[in-house]
């Protein structure tokens, strides 16, 4: 990307390059090697005592399970949402997108904790119309809602992906000569897709194998277990001595498997995934006008949206304001008791952690993360950029205990270890997100300014920053919230006087608090939301003033080509 090094530069890449290597081997290399140790100084026995151990093999089955059928399901779905709402028929197609997104917004374990609320026993479904899903708390419940999480996350990828890699002008051409939608769909788009499609199988099976929240909240009722899950009973629970070592070595099992699925992938998939072209939002499917192949798959769309998260969250919402369990909710029997309850002293306290190791993770990792995303420019720092998206996949439960192994005689029971788990965990998503922004800096901006006399500094704050704006805002923010509602690592570090705020969540509904619970997890999703929305304003504002001023500069040198364009 910067093109011939001067010797400022060489200097500035030289001590970028030692302190990101000394970031990753402190927050990552270490740690994991901490597993690997305590398990070798125990001479193996752990290994066969965990293999030996009733239920594990039922346990790993569910992981693996779950980890397959998942992605089977959220690809496609996301995926097709995507497509779908490429078209300029669509009605209402703005507020589809922001619908489809919305279960971001939701912690993962609030989500599951609201399907309870909906269609669990006694449930908002169950009070209203006497309908209950008795087959929520298991297996098929989990799979489900964990599906209804991966998918934006599948929508949005496909999305970025038709911005880079589908070619409209192709598409046009597949029509014009007489191919319907789906052989072009088949034939032209999907082929160019293919890459991003497997990125995306790839991340949600990893997702899905570390997935804590939803098999505790789902599952631990009806005695589901997976790997996440013993290591958390093993580690909190369990009164054996030996429980720690079991826990260490699951966690040590589960770092092997995501690597050995990912670090192949990434190698393979990550050259391919480069952007070829700036994103555009040229890629809209024309159509000449709204029929029932639009207006089917909207109301599809909607209904999907309804059941998967407006539905819980009105139950959420009814759970939290009604007096007590059982009881219907109507107005005669609300209240704000729960809220008054949740929010007391402790929980506010956890609310000021909470905020506290979001932003300081935020800020420190936009600037390692475009630190990363520099040097994988370099040959000898690609090995960093895959670092990052194994890291990513290492599970929360297994990067914190091995933190806790490493650093846990200086940092145990404090807010430092947690924060420590969300710099180590979280590095990849601000290295990805700030990755296809650095690619697109001019480089011949950067040399400009160097050979004009500008410091390294200088060239940074004035070349680097306004056009990485954008990318640098949405990284702080998508950390900022994922770190706010992280449960997995804080409930396995924190101590008393010291827990954020999901985990006084999880901590109430494992208690059995219905109504607390609720509220707290409203307070939580409401926090979420009210950060993500002045957010989301400011990068559509960003990238329309962005396009306005690309357009300035592609209207000057021809002045009829302005007034083309506004007809």
């Amino acid at each position: 990307m910067l093109g011939p090094l001067r010797t400022g530069d060489r200097s500035l890449l030289v001590v970028a390059t030692v302190t990101a290597c000394v970031a990753s081997l402190g927050l990552v290399v270490i740690p994991v090697i901490k597993l690997g140790q305590i398990i070798f100084e125990d001479g193996g026995s752990s290994i066969t005592r965990v293999l030996r151990a009733p239920g594990l093999g039922t346990a790993a089955l569910h992981t693996i399970l779950l980890a397959c059928v998942v992605p089977l399901v959220a690809v496609p779905l996301g995926s097709a949402m995507a497509l779908f709402l490429r078209r300029s028929d669509v009605s209402g197609r703005t507020l589809l997108r922001v619908a489809v997104v919305l279960p971001l917004i939701v912690p993962q374990f609030v989500l599951g904790y609201s399907w309870t609320q909906a269609y669990g026993r006694a449930g908002f479904t169950d009070d209203v119309l006497g309908i209950r899903w008795t087959g929520l708390n298991g297996p098929v419940g989990i799979a489900i809602v964990l599906v209804v999480d991966a998918a934006p996350i599948c929508y949005l990828l496909t999305t970025v992906g038709l911005a880079t890699r589908a070619q409209p002008e192709l598409e046009r051409a597949a029509h014009l000569c007489g191919a319907g939608a789906w052989t072009t769909l088949r034939t032209v788009t999907l082929p160019l897709l293919r890459p991003v499609l497997a990125a995306e199988v790839v991340l949600t099976f990893v997702a899905t194998l570390e997935s804590f929240a939803v098999p505790q909240v789902l599952g631990a009722p009806s005695g589901f277990a997976t790997l996440t899950t013993r290591i958390y009973s093993d580690l909190t629970l369990a009164s054996d001595p030996d429980s720690f070592l079991d826990a260490v070595t699951l966690s040590l099992g589960l770092v092997v498997i995501a690597a050995v699925v990912l670090l192949p992938s990434d190698l393979l998939l990550g050259p391919r995934l480069r952007a070829a072209r700036t994103a555009q939002p040229a890629g809209a499917v024309l159509a000449a006008g709204r029929s029932w192949r639009a207006v089917a798959p909207a109301l599809a769309i909607a209904g999907y949206t309804i059941l998967a998260v407006g539905l819980p969250a009105v139950a959420l919402v009814s759970a939290a304001i009604t007096r007590a369990i059982g009881v219907r909710p109507t107005p005669s029997n609300w209240t704000l008791d729960n809220f008054r309850a949740a929010l007391d002293g402790p929980t506010l306290d956890a609310l000021w952690n909470s905020v506290q190791l979001a932003g300081l993770a935020a800020f420190v990792l936009i600037a390692f993360g475009l630190l990363i995303a520099v040097l994988e420019r370099r040959r000898a720092g690609r090995a960093l950029g895959t670092l990052a998206i194994v890291t990513f996949a290492i599970p929360g439960s297994a990067l914190a205990v091995g933190l806790l192994i490493a650093y846990g005689r200086w940092f145990g029971g404090s807010l430092a270890l947690i924060l420590l788990a969300y710099l180590a965990k979280f590095w990849a998503l601000a290295h990805r997100t700030l990755s296809g922004a650095v690619d697109r800096v001019p480089p011949a901006e950067w040399q400009a300014a160097r050979t004009s006399g500008a410091r390294p500094g200088v060239t940074v704050a004035t070349i680097w920053l306004p056009s990485l704006a954008p990318a640098l805002l949405g990284a702080w923010v998508l950390i900022f919230l994922t770190a706010l509602h992280e449960v997995t690592m804080s409930s396995l570090l924190y101590s008393f006087g010291n827990q954020t705020l999901a985990v006084a969540v999880l901590n109430r509904q494992e208690v059995g608090d219905v109504g607390t619970t609720a509220a707290l997890s409203v307070v939580l999703t409401a926090i979420l939301l009210l950060g993500a929305v002045p957010a989301w304003v400011s990068l559509r504002v960003m990238a329309s003033r962005r396009v306005g001023r690309v357009a300035e500069r592609v209207a000057l040198p021809v002045p009829g080509l302005a007034v083309a364009g506004a007809r």
